[in-house]
């Protein structure tokens, strides 16, 4: 009996160790196949097979870090932040990718908080580059009103991208006509099928079909007249779907058409398959056009193996309406991936983009130049101010400039656009296009016309074409000038700005009106100087700038600033002697008798509250703020009116400080009011010229001094 229970024990082991083994190889073999569809670059299937492996081992980093690489690959951000957090929980150190999930998605202080971190154990160009826009994204929003962004009629579920302006129509890319081909959920299956799936019309990268190229004839009609201005928003960042690296001549794989998902197709449109090229049951796209339409650049698939995925550039010319003479650029190297050529309207220079080894990392732009024999000349890297350490992308150029998009310099987010420039010293620059152009999303492939043009982003969600127009915006600054307090008529005031060497320049001037008004116009979220000077010649200056602008009907306007010149020291010293003179005079005992501008103001309202101030301090009393907080709701409410402000001090002190503490005074209730009114807001100070109580008696009560610190506000009519 015993011999038969150890038996059983025995067995009952070797069935559970058995299976233990079975289930550690069953994870085993999980893990080798989805890092075989990895490097593969079938990141649609190693997804799940991931997945299924974390199941019993979430803490693997392997996997985690894999799975989290493969989503960011495909596009799908929010899931790749989720398992890059995760991979760093179970212990994985802050890289790169992890900061640019982040970025995509708007969290700005996320990325450059790991940024930070991996700049202070190693410090790249590249960390610095992006750190520094991730930590001034307010900087690219400079020109924000400048652009009108449109949706297309082009746009659907699926990727419609690159849009290249040919015979007042528009070439693009789209994936959004081919069938793609069901796979079955066992994945084992489809990789011991790995020819029959590699040869169906579906990409392995993303599960989505392959690109090819399709024509729209009326550019001008694409256009949903729904444009939006470009006004940043850092609170609400949009999600993200799409990433570029190198295998597609788009450089675009999402999800789409993935595990059976379709969107729906636009029927409001009628493009064509662009079909001039050779055809090719994979990838096709990418193409520049010269100006007379002869030369055609295009990227499409190397036919090669059915595992590989190289990318190269042909060229075409147009002969009799068809392309003919199809052929391969010669620099194309089957090692390397060679795409999104650019050719410039003469034919004479072709840039285009590539991953060889020659580069500054990731992928580089490049040109080259047509011999006047029409051979072409040695390929040249465009160095290093241009190319990064990231990804330099989608080259296209009009009228002498150059556009790119890359992920390897300050920006928003993702891909961003840049447009090539001068430095101060003839030096190439890259200037980013700023908000609207540019989101914390994938943006690229500017192509424009005039004013006009098209570009690609994934802001929305997929690829789509956005159109654009360009008209350079201005904001209103509209001001008072005063001298003294008072208005000033006929004063001229000077706009100046500081040129990139930090000089003053002068840009503008104005001339106060019979309301002391002045107006400028200038290019939103600047710094400004404005300027003006005394009687004696004597430089006033205030800075500010043209950010905190409100859209009245048609225009940008700036709140009131207020530009208060004092007396000049001459005027002053007189005054002062005058009021000495009749403080010591006979006329003093007639004091009583001179009315004053507060005696003169209650006579025509009733509408005024009177404040007091505390010794030697511009703030309110306690007790009178009730007082102040209702003034403060009047004007807010009260329109066709005109606001005085009418200040004074006590006798304590000289009268030349006393002068000074009583605009002051007045200054510090103009500087809130103002802000909250339409109506137009002026203010007197009166020093101690105007008691309320005797300077002698003043002296010896308290409260007969408190009294003589007043400010009134006063609301009346204009006249």
């Amino acid at each position: 009996m015993k011999n038969k229970q150890y038996l059983l024990l025995l067995i009952l082991i070797a069935i559970a160790f058995n299976t233990v083994q079975a289930q550690t190889q069953k994870q085993k073999g999980l893990l080798k196949l989805a890092q075989q569809e990895f490097k593969q670059l079938r990141f649609a299937y190693a997804i799940p097979v991931y997945k299924q492996y974390l199941l019993k081992a979430p803490k693997d980093t392997i996997a985690l870090m894999y799975l989290a690489l493969s989503y960011q690959k495909v596009n799908q951000i929010d899931s790749a932040v989720k398992y890059y957090d995760a991979a760093v929980l179970a212990g994985v150190k802050f890289n790169s990718n992890m900061a640019e999930t982040h970025a995509m998605l708007g969290h700005y202080e996320k990325s450059t908080f790991i940024y930070k971190q991996l700049i202070d154990s190693n410090k790249t160009k590249l960390a610095d580059a992006r750190y520094f826009g991730f930590s001034n994204t307010k900087k690219l929003v400079g020109d924000s009103l400048d652009f009108k962004i449109y949706n297309t009629k082009l746009n659907t579920g699926y990727n419609e991208f690159n849009g290249v302006l040919y015979q007042n129509g528009l070439v693009y890319e789209s994936n959004q006509f081919e069938a793609v081909t069901h796979k079955k959920k066992f994945f084992l299956w489809n990789w011991l099928n790995t020819k029959k799936s590699r040869l169906s019309p579906e990409f392995a990268w993303d599960g989505a079909s392959y690109t090819k190229l399709y024509f729209y004839p009326n550019a001008d009609s694409l256009r949903i007249n729904n444009a939006t201005i470009g006004q940043w928003n850092d609170k609400k960042p949009l999600k993200n779907y799409t990433d570029y690296s190198i295998i597609t001549p788009n450089d675009t794989r999402k999800m789409v058409g993935s595990y059976g998902v379709k969107a729906a197709q636009n029927k409001e449109i009628s493009s064509q398959k662009f079909n001039g090229f050779l055809s090719d049951k994979m990838n096709l796209g990418a193409v520049s056009f010269t100006a007379d339409g002869k030369k055609a650049y295009y990227t499409r698939n190397q036919k090669r193996s059915f595992n590989v995925y190289q990318l190269e550039i042909w060229e075409a010319t147009q002969k009799e309406g068809r392309w003919v003479n199809a052929h391969k650029m010669f620099f194309n190297n089957p090692k390397f991936s060679y795409f999104h050529p650019a050719i410039t309207p003469d034919g004479k220079r072709l840039y285009y983009v590539t991953d060889d080894n020659t580069g500054q990392g990731g992928t580089d732009i490049y040109y080259v130049d047509r011999n006047e024999d029409g051979s072409w000349k040695n390929t040249v890297n465009l160095g290093q101010d241009i190319n990064s350490a990231g990804n330099e992308l989608f080259p296209t150029f009009y009228e002498g400039n150059l556009f790119i998009s890359s992920n390897g310099h300050p920006g928003l987010g993702g891909l961003d656009i840049y447009r090539l420039i001068k430095g101060t010293n003839g030096e190439p620059v890259l200037k980013n296009m700023g908000y609207p152009i540019n989101s914390s999303k994938d943006d690229f492939a500017f192509s424009i016309q005039g004013t006009k043009g098209f570009f690609s982003s994934n802001r929305n969600g997929s690829d789509d074409i956005l159109a654009f127009d360009y008209a350079q915006s201005f904001v209103k600054i509209k001001g008072k000038l005063y001298v003294d307090s008072t208005i000033h008529v006929g004063k001229k005031i000077y706009l100046y700005q500081k040129n990139e060497q930090g000089r003053a320049i002068l840009k503008d001037s104005a001339i106060t009106d019979a309301n002391s008004n002045y107006e400028f116009k200038i290019r939103p979220n600047q710094a400004y100087d404005l300027v003006a000077f005394d009687d004696e010649g004597n430089r006033f200056q205030q800075t500010s700038t043209s950010d905190g602008y409100q859209k009245v009907n048609n225009y940008y306007t700036k709140d009131v600033v207020l530009i208060n010149i004092p007396l000049s020291e001459k005027v002053k010293q007189a005054k002062i002697a005058a009021a000495d003179a009749l403080r010591k005079s006979e006329l003093a005992v007639q004091t009583t008798k001179f009315i004053r501008a507060i005696d003169s103001l209650k006579a025509i309202t009733k509408d005024y509250v009177e404040l007091h101030h505390p010794f030697d301090q511009v703030y309110i009393i306690e007790k009178d703020l009730p007082d102040y907080y209702k003034v403060i709701e009047w004007v807010k409410r009260v329109k066709n009116k005109k606001i005085v402000i009418v200040s004074a001090a006590d006798c304590n002190g000289s009268l030349e400080y006393n002068e000074d503490l009583s605009t002051r005074r007045a200054n510090r209730i103009y500087r809130t009011l103002s802000k909250l009114s339409n109506n137009d807001v002026v203010i007197q100070n009166v020093g101690e010229r105007e008691l309320l109580k005797d300077c002698t008696d003043a002296r010896k009560d308290i409260e007969a001094q408190v009294v003589n610190r007043y400010s009134y506000v006063f609301i009346i009519d204009k006249k």
